[in-house]
């Protein structure tokens, strides 16, 4: 069972932010340097798993969700649920189409114990590359069946809704540094400048490298890809692809590169995370000094400068 990617609009940075001032602090959490120190919650994955057992016999299964699930919902899972505008009625019918997927994830909050360690152990790896980090909590839930593993910032946190269970569980240590690193982003560059990414600024070039620096910089933390098939797949096949990156990069929407089911149906998802990661690793292999690349990796704001700044198109001149 794999783990569906994200949407354009889940994928979008913060949807609840308020615009405040560029540069201003926006987070409405604690914040730590530590990463033995990050809240890992599972209680809201706890909760619905005791509301699930209970559902058998009821006779009101949404209130049921509403008083065990819901009423005692965690910062992270509210803010969830507000952006969504949903209620426990959706869970009922989401449960009722999807009740295998759901009775699967019976031994949730076990399996995300289980992996504590390695998530800490990456947090600590994303921490050499960035000492300055600003760690912030992480809430692990249970959300809608549309994608298996859904991960995204919000200025509460890191919001983890899981809604099926997979064989290879590792994915969330890698999907919590991925985002962990896109809150430093918008703290690099305040959350104005991030958001002109997904407006004025807006391009496959510009989301590509985007989400590129936060899978780089996953890497750089963990020796692993959270998209391993996108990464296999452009490097077995990287001078056609950036032939037809090249060509669409600077179109407004990432088409079948990002965020979609590809038309092929032999490509993987999310090509274009890998090649931004990819032009990432070139500027950052080209850099001296290794700490300054990482900060500017970080504050990136012209992506076509940023390009040509990294020299990856120049490997496919022709001599």
């Amino acid at each position: 069972m794999s783990w569906a990617s994200l949407s354009v609009t889940t994928a979008l940075l913060l949807v609840s932010l308020h615009p405040v001032r560029a540069g201003a602090q926006f987070l409405k959490c604690e914040v730590t340097n530590e990463p033995s120190r990050v809240l890992l919650s599972v209680d809201d994955a706890v909760n619905f798993l005791q509301a699930l057992a209970m559902l058998e016999g009821a006779s009101d299964s949404a209130s049921v969700l509403q008083e065990v699930y819901l009423d005692r919902a965690s910062p992270g899972l509210s803010e969830y649920l507000r952006a969504r505008e949903l209620a426990a009625d959706d869970f009922v019918a989401a449960i009722r189409n999807e009740e295998q997927k759901y009775r699967s994830l019976r031994d949730l909050p076990e399996r995300l114990a289980s992996e504590e360690a390695a998530t800490r152990a990456a947090l600590a790896g994303l921490k050499r590359e960035i000492p300055n980090i600003e760690f912030v909590p992480v809430y692990f839930f249970v959300g809608m069946p549309d994608a298996g593993l859904h991960a995204e910032p919000s200025e509460y946190g890191l919001l983890v809704s899981i809604a099926e269970t997979t064989s290879d569980f590792s994915v969330v240590r890698l999907v919590v540094v991925h985002e962990t690193v896109h809150v430093q982003q918008a703290l690099a560059v305040g959350i104005e400048e991030y958001m002109q990414v997904f407006g004025p600024k807006m391009s496959l070039l510009a989301l590509a490298i985007r989400e590129g620096t936060a899978e780089f910089l996953t890497f750089l933390s963990t020796g692993e890809y959270a998209k391993k098939r996108a990464y296999e797949y452009v490097l077995a096949n990287e001078a056609v692809l950036w032939q037809r990156f090249e060509h669409d990069m600077l179109e407004r929407l990432p088409g079948d590169w990002m965020f979609a089911t590809p038309s092929d149906p032999d490509q993987p998802v999310d090509l274009g995370y890998i090649m931004g990661a990819r032009i990432t690793e070139a500027f950052y292999d080209r850099a001296d000094d290794k700490a300054q690349a990482v900060r500017e990796i970080l504050a990136i704001t012209d992506y076509e400068a940023f390009l040509k700044q990294s020299g990856y198109a120049e490997q496919f001149s022709q001599p």
